[in-house]
């Protein structure tokens, strides 16, 4: 053991206990970094630090990470749930940062997990660490640090995966070849250029008694073929431009029921259906550069090896030396002691602030009905830091009776500055699955009350209660919907049957849609505005926002223009139909657009949102982008079968749109798009990102870029290989993309996208 002011260093064997009292100076700091290196083939205890104020424990579960911390009533969930293939027996690192923005796990290099709290050695007031308490597990080194180290710090501590067998000539010799043979799963690493564009051949090939293997760059693109004698047993296959004559790193990896390939670190490709050297074995040649006929790749090819391992995205990153995309908790689960969050909306001021939007999921983590709460936090720095949360709308009730807002879309009116939320409310266990047919207001635009008789009442502007023919009552109805009789408390207009021994009146057990504005770019916030008479039919049930963000036109006649994505249903209740809210005077009147599904030809019928019965041609969440010309582009989650992102476009400002297509670069697995206009070092363009594979969870997001406003998408990279649901983007001051994005049940991260990152990639699918 070896010690320094800043640092404690314990090698192989390293101890299983380690007191408060050996770790000196190290148990009075706030922030600090541990690593620990380890080997494992079994389940258990890996790491806790206990203290008399809490703890922090981690665990391997199922082969991946799995823990819990605790500061007095504070807990949080430490669920790595796509840290897979721990318990391979291989070398692996773990660390822990803890500085003033939380808690981040990292393994092999890189992030895997963040929390909010920072839960490190004084806050937990440590009284000892244990390492591998059930001596199962082979830890070689351990390190602690009194202070936070950065990310590329991280991704140095971390060791790289060794390789099984490593290439020294075009052919491995006929032992390594037999060697390999004994492999079920594992992967293929080579770096490789070509000699310029549409030349390629074979990376790597491997022949066995049974068939053949085959990675192999093809006009541009990559692809890792295994054929038996008669047949395709696999394969995988990325588009590409990695002809460019520039140096790259693929990484071909089978197992766990798949072939991904990897290019300079990134995920291009996932298809099911592992095919390793064990399927055709036994194994009599492998060569790299050339094929089995030594028919030469147009190019070059190095650093080729072998692993008998199933490497994890971060060991790919690492071998390709990537350089970490930062990230942090804005709302992680847990957070201010709540069950969830979802559903990200983010924005930058034209002063610069960023708001970042989210649903607080109280005491479960479902959609409505739910008692979800509308939250924001505020960056004065670019995103670097963030302020508390604000609660900005908050209604009565609890779980699945409570009411409930959901779904917000965040815009700012240029002239003005205002900022507008626009969300959805739901009452009291109502949701988008059960709410009634109806707008809930009468003709003049006053809200409509009833009782459990089923006696129906008019909400007057002052508060007062009328019936239906004008007569007055007692009733009183305040700005938070509660409701007085006569001086005595009667319940609430928003609560769910049942909820308040006291109940009198309630609201029309439907979907509305609301506004809530600031003036001074988010500090504070009016009082919801409710706009669904403005907005809805009487012949729908639901109508409700897109989440993520709104635009304001800059071109053409409707210029000044702001648009909120938004879709609706009718009384059936099952399909679904997008469309654009729009305002002409910064968010005092509202009208509703027609959908892109209104006399749309489907499959040869035509079909109509006041009717719509075929769920293939369903519009869900959608959104808007607005080109150079004026025109509006939407963007749909669908049902389609093409499984591909909805578009059509609008000449007139969102009131009318044209002909639905589906994007072919851009897949579609039912979850929300978001897009947004960018300045890319002074060109226009257009980044998109979603959710594109099912895993089978909604998984694998991407961000793609276009500088042809969507016809084409020559950069794509995968983000987040496994778990991702929804997202929303704004284009930082220094140029940089910030993406608020989620896990879907273990919170909201934001993450600051550089577009060197984006603009370097040669994907054109993913």
């Amino acid at each position: 053991m070896s010690t320094h002011s800043s640092m404690l260093h314990f090698s192989s064997p390293v101890p299983h206990t380690i007191p408060a009292n050996a770790l000196g100076s190290l148990r009075d700091c706030l922030e600090g970094t541990l690593t620990l290196q380890f080997r494992s083939s079994i389940d258990g205890a890996l790491l806790s630090i206990h203290g008399d104020a809490g703890h922090l424990s981690l665990n391997i579960t199922g082969g991946r990470i799995d823990g819990h911390l605790r500061i007095g009533h504070v807990h949080r969930h430490l669920d790595a749930e796509d840290t897979l293939g721990l318990d391979d027996s291989k070398l692996h690192t773990l660390g822990l940062v803890a500085d003033q923005q939380g808690l981040a796990l990292y393994i092999d290099g890189y992030a895997a997990f963040h929390t909010t709290p920072i839960g490190w050695f004084k806050e937990l007031q440590v009284s000892e660490i244990r390492i591998d308490p059930a001596e199962i597990m082979e830890v070689q080194s351990l390190e602690l640090h009194s202070e936070a180290l950065r990310t590329a710090q991280m991704v140095a501590k971390a060791s790289a995966a060794v390789p099984f067998v490593e290439f020294a000539a075009s052919h491995l010799s006929p032992r390594d070849a037999r060697r390999c043979g004994e492999l079920q799963s594992g992967a293929w690493r080579a770096r490789f250029r070509s000699r310029g564009l549409g030349q390629g051949g074979t990376i790597i090939e491997a022949r066995g008694e049974q068939g053949t293997l085959t990675l192999e760059l093809l006009d541009g693109g990559l692809r890792y073929i295994a054929r038996d004698h008669t047949s395709t047993l696999a394969s995988v296959h990325a588009p590409g431009q990695w002809d460019d004559g520039e140096w790259h790193d693929v990484v071909l990896v089978s197992g766990r029921g798949a072939l991904v390939l990897y290019v300079d670190g990134y995920q291009v490709a996932l298809e099911p259906g592992a095919c390793f050297f064990g399927d055709v074995a036994p194994i009599t040649a492998v060569t790299v550069g050339m094929n089995l006929e030594q028919s030469r790749l147009f190019g070059e090819a190095q650093t080729a090896a072998i692993f008998d391992s199933v490497l994890s995205d971060a060991q790919v990153k690492r071998l390709a030396g990537v350089s970490p995309i930062e990230t942090r908790a804005l709302f992680d689960t847990g957070f201010h002691g709540s069950k969830s969050y979802r559903i990200p909306s983010l924005l930058k001021l034209d002063s610069g602030v960023i708001l970042a939007g989210a649903d607080r999921r109280v005491s479960i983590a479902n959609d409505s009905p739910n008692d979800i709460d509308f939250v924001m936090r505020r960056s004065l720095d670019d995103g670097r830091t963030w302020e508390a949360m604000q609660t900005l709308i908050e209604y009565p009730g609890e779980g699945r009776l409570g009411a409930s807002v959901i779904d917000s879309v965040l815009v700012q009116d240029r002239d003005s500055g205002k900022v507008l939320v626009v969300i959805d409310h739901f009452p009291g266990g109502i949701g988008q699955p059960n709410c009634e047919v109806g707008t809930g207001f009468n003709e003049s635009g006053e809200m409509l009350l009833h009782d459990r008789q089923g006696e129906q009442y008019v909400l007057k502007g002052e508060g007062g209660v009328e019936k239906l023919d004008g007569t007055p009552t007692n009733f009183r109805v305040d700005a938070q919907g509660n409701v007085d009789a006569g001086g005595s408390p009667a319940g609430n207009i928003y609560l769910a049957y049942g909820a308040d021994s006291a109940e009198s009146l309630f609201s029309h057990r439907s979907a509305y849609v609301q506004v809530i504005t600031s003036d001074d770019e988010g500090a504070s916030w009016s009082a919801p505005v409710d706009i669904t008479a403005q907005i809805k039919e009487p012949w729908m049930r639901f109508i409700g926002t897109s989440p993520g963000n709104g635009i304001q036109l800059r071109h053409g006649k409707h210029a000044g223009r702001i648009l909120v994505p938004a879709y609706f249903n009718h009384e059936e209740g099952k399909t679904f139909s997008c469309c654009a809210i729009f305002t002409d005077d910064a968010g005092q009147t509202w009208r509703r657009g027609a959908s892109p599904n209104d006399n749309r030809d489907l499959f040869g019928k035509q079909i109509h949102s006041r009717n719509l019965s075929d769920d293939r041609g369903s519009l869900h969440e959608s959104v808007l982008v607005e080109d150079g010309e004026g025109r509006v582009h939407v963007y749909m989650r669908n049902q389609h079968p093409s499984g591909r992102v909805g578009h059509a476009v609008s000449e007139d400002g969102g009131e009318t749109w044209g002909e639905v297509d589906y994007a072919e670069q851009l897949t579609e697995i039912f979850s929300q798009p978001n897009a947004i206009s960018i300045d890319a070092e002074g060109n226009k363009a257009l980044v998109f990102a979603n959710a594109s594979q099912m895993l089978p969870f909604r998984g694998c997001g991407v961000l793609r870029l276009s500088f042809d406003e969507g016809q084409t998408w020559p950069h794509n990279r995968v983000f987040q290989p496994r778990h991702y649901v929804y997202q929303c983007m704004t284009q930082l001051a220094d140029g940089d993309i910030g993406l608020l994005w989620e896990r879907e049940t273990q919170g909201l991260y934001f993450s600051r996208i550089p577009l060197a990152w984006l603009q370097g990639s040669r994907q054109t699918l993913a």
